[in-house]
């Protein structure tokens, strides 16, 4: 179980690393964001997604339940950010923001009504969290 976490965690990190530093268009669109909005995203969800890779690293089982932690909260942002826009409809500055960064990337996902539709860049990245924060948490079960 250990391997799985950490091979997870390494690769969520990762993606989430590249498609933060790197324009795909249109796959994703960072064009468009602040040289300090990139900072700040890879900083911040850097440090969030690289505790749980040292976590697991030092094999602290205070530190992995607390990466179980790290991670349902940025499942919760996932939705909050995202699937709540979509599912029941964005506020005025998501729509906004969405319309200006993530209109033209490649989405997947049935329109619903006019919702903003998450982006194919992001649907991955919240599996690939989704399957982290199980494969995590797996593994501080069975500690």
């Amino acid at each position: 179980m250990w391997t799985l976490a950490f091979v997870l965690n390494v690769f969520h990190l990762a993606y989430h690393q590249a498609t933060s530093n790197f324009d795909f268009y249109p796959f994703n669109n960072i064009r468009l964001y602040t040289k300090f909005q990139r900072i700040a995203e890879v900083t911040w969800c850097g440090f969030l997604m690289g505790f749980p890779v040292i976590a697991l690293c030092l094999d602290s089982r205070k530190m992995i339940g607390a990466s179980c932690w790290i991670l349902g909260f940025l499942l919760f942002g996932e939705f909050m950010s995202w699937w709540r826009h979509y599912l029941f409809g964005p506020t005025k500055w998501w729509k906004d923001f969405y319309d200006k960064t993530h209109k033209h990337t490649i989405k997947v996902l049935p329109p619903i009504k006019d919702h903003p539709i998450p982006n194919l860049e992001h649907c991955i990245l919240h599996v690939i969290t989704l399957a982290t924060f199980v494969g995590t948490l797996r593994y501080y079960l069975s500690l």
